[in-house]
């Protein structure tokens, strides 16, 4: 005997709201709703598999069952079929040996059907009760098995919605945070559609309607060639899209964007439309050209500081083959015989000479003076900014010989008074002496502190590398103008260096353990509190 037309006509109702269908919760309701119309049973209840426990949910009866109850897998039949994978289909309750008596006892139930839902793996059971014992013909437990895999199907269904829900969620959170925004141009239509965040970071009002013209004329004109050929090899070669260019905002201000994306292809392989990300990148190219200024500026001063000491080395030179010459000179005039006329020119020739020399030295004392007196121009400076500024500038070297520099800044440490670019001259000498005496080393670790000095209203700042460290020999003559143990190096950067430092009133030394690294350490002036 098959299922009677009713009861085939609920089962599509059911399906029909089964797929419309957003959660759980909704799939709950259509079983709840429409089970005892399709199967014709007195009561009907909905189990979920609650880890190791069967939760019955929900239930439609004539009487009482276990509606917000929960048992273990084990002490139930919703419990047994889920864990075999089986329907459970039972005649007379007081006969199978799987059905847990005591619990049945105090309900109308007589006979039931069980069926299992699941998605990979069974999750939950649709029960159908009746109040008398029966026999059930396979009309009906056809109709019973398609509202369970009906139910099953949209369970899985709304899992996916949910799985992508909180995918979009995360999404959003991601693009949010990182000030981002989408957008996606359909390559049949030209249409360009795009976020909030997008129109935000072009500089468009919200309710401002994108368009393929808006967003080229968007597009800075020096750099339209190259976003359009960025786009053009995502088309046709499937090259993902990395742009970066200068927007022309609508209020005539000109700010960084960077886009994005790849191309979306149909089933034949045609690029269907481009999508992707942008988001404004005007801080970043910002802090680019500030380095680079700073960059140069070092350059510059070290290219002058380096300048001076040389111009100093050669002045103390020059200054002793000059004064000689003079004093042979002055000998020279005093053994000339008086009277004659030769006597006399040949007198005037060397107190003209003389004069030249004394002439000669005085410039040489004045750009000595130049030289040693050059007052920088020093301000409070935070230490710890100031380290970290001058080992971005070091970064690229740092990369480039697989150099780790960690910084270490001792708390509450006071700002220092100093010139910065002079001071960060010296430590960018420093970290790159470091990094090229570990070329060659199995570790390559830099680290730079700063810490109060010993001496008051002093701060000391030191470099440490961890490599073969300094021979005695070497170490004896660090500092000394025109040394060096390098063979394209000129020898005056350790010594313009101390230089830099005694200037501001610090010292500098150095410390090493041969085969263990070296440490380089000077200090500097804190600045007075007000």
């Amino acid at each position: 005997m098959s299922a009677s037309p009713a009861c085939w006509l609920a089962l599509v109702a059911a399906v029909e709201r089964l797929a419309l269908t957003q959660t759980l919760e909704d799939v709950i309701a259509v079983v709840r709703d429409s089970a005892r119309a399709i199967s014709g049973a007195d009561g009907v209840t909905f189990v979920l598999r609650d880890g190791e426990n069967c939760h019955y949910v929900e239930e439609d009866a004539v009487g009482p069952l276990w509606k917000g109850r929960r048992f273990p897998l084990t002490a139930c039949i919703s419990g047994w079929c889920m864990l075999h994978d089986e329907r459970a289909v039972i005649p007379d309750i007081y006969v199978d040996p799987r059905i847990p008596h005591d619990a049945y006892r105090p309900t109308f139930v007589k006979s039931l059907v069980m069926m299992t839902i699941k998605t990979t793996q069974p999750i939950a059971a649709i029960g159908s009760y009746w109040a008398q014992q029966r026999s059930f013909n396979d009309g009906e437990i056809e109709l019973l098995e398609a509202l369970a895999r009906s139910a099953s199907a949209a369970i899985a269904t709304a899992q996916m919605r949910e799985a992508l829900r909180e995918s979009e969620a995360r999404l959003n959170v991601a693009l949010t945070a990182g000030a981002l925004g989408t957008w996606e141009f359909d390559l049949a239509n030209e249409s360009f559609s795009a976020s909030q965040m997008t129109k935000s970071v072009f500089g468009f009002a919200p309710e401002t309607p994108l368009t393929r013209e808006t967003v080229r004329a968007a597009v800075h004109p020096n750099d339209l060639d190259a976003v359009r050929l960025a786009f053009a090899l995502a088309i046709r070669d499937g090259i993902d899209i990395r742009a970066e260019f200068r927007n022309c905002r609508p209020d005539g201000s000109t700010r960084w964007i960077s886009m994005r994306g790849r191309a979306v292809r149909d089933a034949n392989g045609t690029a269907a439309r481009l999508s992707g990300v942008c988001g404004d990148v005007t801080e970043r190219h910002e802090a680019r050209e500030r380095t680079g200024r700073l960059q140069s500026e070092l350059a510059h001063v070290g290219r002058l500081t380096e300048m001076g000491q040389m111009t100093s080395a050669f002045a103390h030179e020059l200054r002793q083959p000059l004064t000689a010459a003079n004093n042979y000179l002055s000998t020279a005039k005093r053994s000339l015989p008086d009277g004659s006329a030769s006597d006399t020119r040949a007198t005037d020739l060397i107190e003209k000479a003389i004069g030249q020399f004394q002439r000669a030295d005085e410039i040489i004392r004045r750009i000595g003076r130049f030289v040693k007196n050059t007052e920088s121009a020093a301000f409070a400076e935070d230490v710890g900014r100031l380290i970290f500024e001058a080992s971005e500038l070091a970064q690229l070297d740092a990369m480039h010989r697989d150099v780790t520099v960690s910084i270490d800044i001792a708390d509450g440490l006071p700002p220092a008074y100093v010139d910065k670019v002079q001071i960060q001259q010296v430590l960018l000498n420093l970290l790159r002496n470091a990094f090229e005496a570990m070329d060659g080393s199995a570790v390559r670790a830099v680290a730079v502190r700063a810490r109060p000095a010993e001496a008051d209203g002093q701060i000391e700042i030191s470099v440490t590398d961890s490599g073969p460290g300094l021979a005695p020999e070497v170490a004896a003559r660090l500092f000394q103008p025109f040394v060096t143990t390098k063979d394209a190096g000129m020898g005056v950067g350790l010594s313009i260096c101390r230089s830099i430092v005694e200037n501001h009133g610090g010292r500098m030394w150095a410390q090493s353990d041969p085969g263990h690294g070296a440490t380089f350490l000077f200090t500097v002036p804190a600045a007075k509190e007000t």
